[in-house]
């Protein structure tokens, strides 16, 4: 087993020169309401991704924004893909929504008011949010894996330990993965795994280390939830990084709009 995992880290080293990948947290709070509208037109001109997860739920859902009402004030977002999403949804739940624009990562909370149906798709009603946090990076901005999809990752760890898991969510800056629980085996935060490998595909895959920012461990069905930052990683596969984020992006977008069509 450390065999192994020593060779997919020496092909880190010697295949691919690493970069420190640079980080920059420009941030821009938006509180004028004109320009927090105008934002949210660009937003749903151009059909973005929203990307919602909610503060008790390790997990992250899709959806578009399908109406801005000036007059009255709300939103109406399209109902949360995958469909488990749609469970968690009550009126005066609270959720945090990350899209992206031109480059920048867009973050802002909203609270469901109303929520409307049809035969084949959900609506949100949320009020127009008051504020929108404006970052000048997309490294932030994460996509989810669909629940009934599997993206394998192989871990290496600093003892040469190799960790079996499934990506769970990625975005330019950082993954979170859901490991296989070793009992003799300890991650927590603070702590480096200098090789991750991401299989794409047989033929595609994705080489960085990663540090450490949080660690679930779930005994009672033995996995560990892990999110990390990439650390370090080449200029070939920061590129294939970005391509996977955007085609996902893309996906997600393809079935939110076949659920509705």
């Amino acid at each position: 087993m450390a065999m192994s995992g020593r060779a997919i880290k020496n092909k880190v080293i010697s295949e691919r020169p690493v970069k420190k990948k640079p980080r920059n947290d420009n941030s821009i709070l938006i509180n004028d309401a004109d320009e927090i509208l105008a934002l949210l037109k660009k937003l749903f001109k151009k059909h973005s991704l929203l990307t919602i997860n909610f503060s008790e739920i390790d997990d992250y859902f899709g959806s578009t924004i399908l109406e801005i009402n000036e007059e009255d004030n709300y939103l109406v977002l399209d109902e949360l893909h995958p469909i488990e999403g749609h469970e968690h949804v009550d009126e005066g739940t609270k959720f945090r929504i990350n899209t992206q624009y031109s480059g920048a990562l867009v973050r802002f909370s909203g609270t469901v008011e109303a929520i409307s149906s049809n035969p084949t798709a959900a609506y949100y009603k949320i009020p127009i949010p008051r504020k929108i946090d404006y970052q000048q990076r997309r490294s932030s901005f994460r996509v989810h894996v669909g629940i009934n999809e599997t993206i394998p990752v192989q871990l290496v760890t600093e003892d040469d330990v190799m960790l079996n898991a499934e990506l769970r969510d990625i975005s330019l800056g950082g993954v979170s993965l859901r490991v296989n629980d070793v009992p003799h085996v300890s991650l927590e935060y603070g702590d480096h795994i200098p090789t991750c490998m991401i299989k794409v595909t047989d033929e595609r895959k994705i080489l960085a280390s990663l540090n450490v920012c949080h660690v679930v461990r779930k005994r009672d069905i033995g996995i560990l939830r892990i999110g990390a930052q990439f650390a370090e990683m080449s200029n070939y596969d920061q590129r294939e990084l970005e391509h996977l984020v955007a085609e996902m992006e893309r996906e997600m977008i393809k079935k939110i709009k076949r659920v509705n069509s």
